[in-house]
């Protein structure tokens, strides 16, 4: 009897220490794990809701990502033809992949009668979250979009951080009791997956400036022509804005699958144009750098003959400038002149200058779907090919993006700093030399002159009235330096004439750089100086350009 009452004490000795011990896991050692997984039980997940990284302006605005949006959460027991009508009113959308008890429903709407109604019909739950888009979403064809069937990365920044930014997936997610019942009263719960070491703690700070991506965009929306917008920092090479139309909802992309009006297409990085006279800069860099004097002098007679093709000089007329120097030649555009200009120096050396500008390659180091652009090779430029050489006409293919870098070379005195989308956190620029001082030097004087007595003239003498164009008279000022360009393409088959523009503020001291191009412009003068004329405005109004302008 004794040795039953003594197995029973030691079998309850140790059934008692187990018992503190789970007892002290549970309370010390487990609580975080065992609460966790508590915790977790007693959360509805919302499949659907942005879980992704938030993409930011250099400032820290939200881009893509934290859009207020309105979760309506619904018993489906309690969902009928009143409830739906309700949500109807507030234009809202089921979201995908909701299973169990809940039907799911996200607006940007928010109707304070409708919210009541749902409450009192059908008991919904409602809740201020956050979307990924806008309806006027910025800086569209830069971020990109998201695959709706998957949540990755399709185009554009989204894309190319893709790996980032479903590094800081979200769960998102509502609180409910033991029986799956959500709780009045609380909100969602947004947790991170990631510790944020990449760039920020919870998203991609970009190089783009919010505001001026905002008022470029209104401003190329203004233009009766679809093109594109770019404006870098001199000095850094960041991309302050960059703006393309069409432009596409990145909420519905499935609308522009089929679509001929090219919404999809990134105009400032997937655009391959013809560059027209904006090339004359590589002519020029090429002629000077060979030793070509600015003052040398050529003739003009309205057209010139090569190799049995007669070229005219649209800006000299019928008879021509007459005697021209280099310098005058770039700031008129002569046509006559830069055939001579590029006769003397060879097709070679300017295509050599060429690559070592930019063009030819693509700008942005692994930005997705951007292109190279194209330069023919020497052999193909020989005989009376070398007119198109002078001219940027021919084969000869650049994109906005290009274009700007290269302007962006001669703004800096001859030195690239590259051109960048993201903050880099380091803050060191590779900068290259790629230009003499005295070749950017002179090809900045040539700019500077065109803007004043040649082709750009009169965008200097119409720049009056405020910004906005609101008929204030107060003189808006800032000195502008640039290069015009009209380029024939052929486009759906019919002839077009594009614009182009290319320059940067102020022409004494260059802080920005922009570039300007008009699909089927007819003139860069006409229809792509107008545009430049009011970002360099803008810039000036905003108190964004630093140096003390005059006139």
């Amino acid at each position: 009897m004794r040795k039953r009452w003594k197995a029973l004490v030691i079998a309850g000795a140790v059934l008692f220490a187990a018992l503190t011990g789970r007892l002290a896991y549970i309370q010390i050692a487990g609580h975080d794990d065992l609460s966790a997984a508590a915790y977790a039980q007693q959360q509805i997940i919302l499949e659907g809701a942005d879980r992704r990284g938030t993409i930011y302006d250099r400032s820290g605005n939200p881009i893509a990502g934290q859009q207020q949006e309105y979760i309506y959460i619904i018993k489906a027991e309690d969902f009928d033809g009143e409830t739906m009508n309700a949500l109807n009113e507030v234009s809202a959308e089921e979201i995908k992949g909701q299973k169990g008890q809940y039907r799911v429903f996200a607006s940007e709407d928010y109707s304070k009668k409708t919210a009541a109604r749902l409450i009192r019909n059908s008991d919904a739950y409602i809740i201020e979250a956050g979307r990924r888009y806008s309806d006027d979403q910025p800086a569209v064809h830069m971020t990109g979009y998201v695959n709706k069937d998957d949540s990755r990365g399709a185009s554009g920044i989204e894309l190319m951080y893709d790996e980032e930014l479903s590094a800081f997936e979200k769960t998102v997610s509502a609180p409910a009791d033991v029986k799956g019942t959500l709780l009045q009263g609380t909100g969602l719960t947004v947790v991170s997956a990631a510790d944020g070491d990449v760039f920020i703690k919870d998203g991609i700070i970009t190089t783009l400036d919010l505001s001026l991506q905002k008022k470029v965009e209104q401003i190329l929306a203004d233009s009766p022509k679809s093109g594109a917008i770019t404006v870098t920092d001199c000095d850094t090479g960041e991309i302050l804005a960059a703006a393309s139309t069409p432009v596409f909802d990145p909420a519905n992309v499935e609308k522009y699958i089929d679509s001929d009006d090219g919404e999809l297409i990134n105009k400032v990085t997937q655009g391959e144009y013809p560059p027209g006279s904006v090339f004359k800069i590589v002519v020029a860099a090429a002629a000077l750098e060979k030793g070509i004097d600015p003052d040398r002098v050529y003739t003009c007679s309205g057209s010139e003959d090569v190799g049995g093709r007669a070229v005219g000089c649209s800006t000299g007329g019928a008879t021509g400038h007459g005697s021209i120097t280099f310098e005058d030649a770039f700031a008129d555009s002569c046509n006559c002149a830069f055939i001579q200009i590029a006769q003397e120096t060879g097709t070679g050396d300017i295509l050599e200058m060429a690559e070592r500008m930019g063009l030819g390659s693509t700008v942005l180091d692994g930005y997705p779907g951007e292109k190279d652009g194209n330069l023919v090779t020497e052999e193909e430029s020989q005989g009376a090919a070398v007119a198109n050489i002078a001219l940027g006409q021919g084969e000869i293919l650049v994109t906005p993006l290009q274009i700007a870098k290269l302007t962006g070379i001669v703004a800096n005195g001859g030195i690239d700093p590259g051109v960048h989308l993201v903050i880099n956190e380091s803050g060191v620029v590779e900068a290259e030399r790629i230009l003499g001082e005295d070749t950017a030097a002179d090809i900045q004087r040539m700019m500077r002159k065109t803007m004043l007595t040649g082709t750009g003239r009169g965008l200097i003498e119409s720049d009056k009235g405020n910004p906005e164009g609101s008929g204030n008279r107060e003189k808006v000022q800032v000195t502008m330096a640039a290069k015009t360009g009209s380029a024939q393409s052929v486009q759906g088959g019919a002839e077009v004439v594009h614009g182009w523009i290319t320059g940067y503020v102020p022409a004494e001291d260059p802080e920005y750089v922009i570039t300007v191009f008009v699909e089927d412009g007819r003139s860069g003068s006409g229809s792509a100086g107008p545009l430049f004329a009011a970002v360099s405005r803008w810039l000036a109004g905003s108190g964004m350009i630093q140096y003390e302008m005059g006139v």
